[in-house]
């Protein structure tokens, strides 16, 4: 006798959290540093793509090359906790490429989200979020946890490229991220939701939706 379907919080069930970071709390520096250049999916050629000027000064060229580390820095750990798709992305402030973005939100997309808030704790090693404060019990709050942690990740790396305005050239220099705010500021910065109509549906024994 069939025994009928059921639901599984481990089947695919895509659910979309959509994360967005407004720069309010945090002060970003723009003078040359390894603390500058906020964070940004947008290479120098990215902007010029989009009719954009590129940046006009060495300065300008690694603070947005920084600011794209950092954005590196949030994927790598985003799909660390599961298999993920980022859609969506936008930008606020950046016209050009001597802009710093003032905001930045995209979606992350799990097919199956239900082991995503072990997998942070694990990494952490701690189930007490960024800020210090937080418990980490929900995908949304995984999410905003390892995007806060991505964005004040030191990285170095022996090459990257960046954009010179001085001679108008590219050139591939040696560049280190730090981290640039307080990750209480950072966290205070950033809203994580569940896009609504993307949670699996379940039935109560009563039979009501919920």
């Amino acid at each position: 006798m069939p025994s009928g379907f059921q639901q599984d919080t481990n089947q695919l069930s895509p659910n979309m959290y959509r994360v967005v970071w407004v720069a309010n709390t945090g002060t970003y520096a723009t003078a040359d540093g390894n603390d500058n250049g906020a964070i940004t999916p947008k290479s120098y050629d990215a902007i010029e793509d989009a009719g954009g000027a590129l940046p006009t000064t060495l300065v300008a060229g690694k603070r947005r090359a920084r600011g794209n580390m950092r954005w590196r820095n949030v994927i790598n750990r985003l799909t660390g906790l599961a298999d993920c798709q980022i859609l969506d992305i936008e930008t606020g402030g950046e016209t050009n490429g001597n802009d710093q973005a003032t905001s930045v939100a995209f979606t992350v997309r799990f097919d199956r989200d239900a082991g995503v808030v072990a997998a942070c704790t694990t990494l952490n090693g701690s189930a007490t979020g960024a800020d210090g404060v937080t418990t980490i019990n929900t995908v949304a709050l995984a999410v905003k946890d390892q995007f806060v942690r991505g964005f004040r990740d030191a990285t170095s790396v022996n090459s990257t490229r960046v954009f010179d305005g001085g001679p108008v050239t590219e050139t591939q220099i040696a560049l280190t991220v730090a981290a640039p705010d307080t990750a209480a500021d950072i966290w205070a910065d950033t809203t994580v939701t569940q896009i609504e109509g993307t949670m699996l549906v379940t039935i109560d024994e009563a039979g009501a939706a919920e």
